[in-house]
């Protein structure tokens, strides 16, 4: 009997302590919801609150603006064209990655403004509707869609290999001429088929020493084709917001690595056959981007240099036509494959006539009127 009893007992402390672990791991699992519930609320709330920032953003009714600083690189305009059956012996293409142009003129940004006073800038630039950072820029340097290219993904991941489309750089180094890379993420490495990059460098996540390499390179070649990729706006956008102060300090310390280029550019006895294009992957809204809203898709395309036609142009501008403008530039065939066409005011200030604004063409007509006595 006694021992009947004992095991009774045992049995009842066992279903105890069960029940006890039981109620325990119950606690545990709520807490643990109520813990995920309260992150994704915390989330939410995050997003509601940069999802509100719009084109600007507006602190207390006024839009985010930083005052011009910064003291602008002295350079001058693109001088005169050299006759060559080749435009440019030497393109330089700089991505500023997630750089939306109407920040550009909010914030410290004196080169970039005063290229677009002596160069060309496009208002109606787009780029690729999956407006990410690697399908983008490998469009940009192969001249077709991502759907063409087969880089849709977004990071580095060796197993997804090179670009399906050869870029510009392919075609260049095929015909001689000296390519190179300066990046800052090492993704852009999908982007440099094996045998067409001469230089491939990715010194740093900051722009100081990634135009720093750069600059050494363009000093020391003469013909070529060099890709040079700056960070800033896109690492404070997806920190702290697009069209934020932080995201305009961003503009603001790419600009100053810009005017390292356009110090190094002016120095070279041939830089009437310099062109320098400058561009973007995409924009952003809130802390994002790839999608495709207005924000997300525009982007600004400047081209400087001795054959530009100088002034803002409405031409329609997709990201894909910097490969082909690039190829024209050195004088090479652009493939008929290639969906980017030449945007001609890059190349043509010799032959082209300027544009006037409607009120400058009004005098201009009233002038000949008066000299042939009308």
């Amino acid at each position: 009997m006694a021992s009947k009893l004992r095991t009774l007992f045992a049995l009842t402390l066992a279903l105890v302590a069960t029940v006890d672990a039981d109620d325990s791991g119950a606690q545990s699992r709520r807490r643990r919801r109520s813990d995920d519930a309260r992150a994704d609320s915390d989330r939410l709330r995050r997003r509601s609150r940069y999802d509100r920032t719009r084109e600007p953003t507006m602190r207390r009714g006024r839009p985010i603006t930083i005052a011009l600083e910064t003291e602008p690189v002295h350079f001058d305009p693109a001088p005169a064209p050299t006759t060559s059956a080749r435009p440019y012996d030497h393109v330089i293409v700089v991505s500023i990655d997630g750089l939306r142009p109407d920040a550009v003129m909010m914030t410290d940004a004196p080169n970039l403004r005063r290229l677009r006073q002596i160069g060309a800038w496009s208002t109606e630039a787009r780029t690729i509707t999956r407006s990410y950072t690697l399908p983008s820029h490998t469009s940009m340097l192969t001249g077709v869609d991502a759907d063409r290219h087969g880089l849709v993904h977004n990071n580095f991941t060796p197993r997804y290999g090179f670009t399906r489309a050869a870029t510009a750089l392919y075609h260049a180094h095929d015909a001689g001429f000296t390519t190179a890379m300066f990046v800052s993420k090492p993704k852009f490495r999908h982007i440099a088929i094996p045998g067409s990059v001469d230089v491939f460098a990715r010194p740093d996540y900051a722009c100081r020493r990634v135009v720093d390499a750069a600059a050494q390179h363009i000093r020391q070649t003469r013909e070529g084709l060099t890709f040079v990729h700056l960070s800033e706006p896109d690492g404070a956008g997806h920190e702290r917001g697009w069209m934020t102060a932080s995201y305009m300090r961003a503009i603001a310390a790419a600009d100053r690595c810009m005017g390292t280029l356009l110090q190094t550019i002016e120095a070279r006895v041939d830089r009437d056959r310099v062109l320098l294009v400058i561009s973007a992957d995409h924009g952003g809204h809130g802390r994002t981007h790839g999608s495709t809203r207005e924000e997300d898709m525009r982007i600004p395309w400047i081209a400087w240099g001795s054959r530009v036609v100088v002034g803002d142009f409405a031409d329609a501008v997709s990201t894909m036509d910097t490969a082909a403008t690039a190829l024209a530039a050195l004088g090479l065939e652009v493939p008929q494959d290639m969906v980017g066409r030449p945007v001609q005011r890059a190349l043509t200030r010799a032959v082209a006539a300027p544009q006037v604004s409607g009120a400058d063409a009004g005098s201009r007509r009233n002038s000949e009127a008066r000299r042939d006595g009308r």
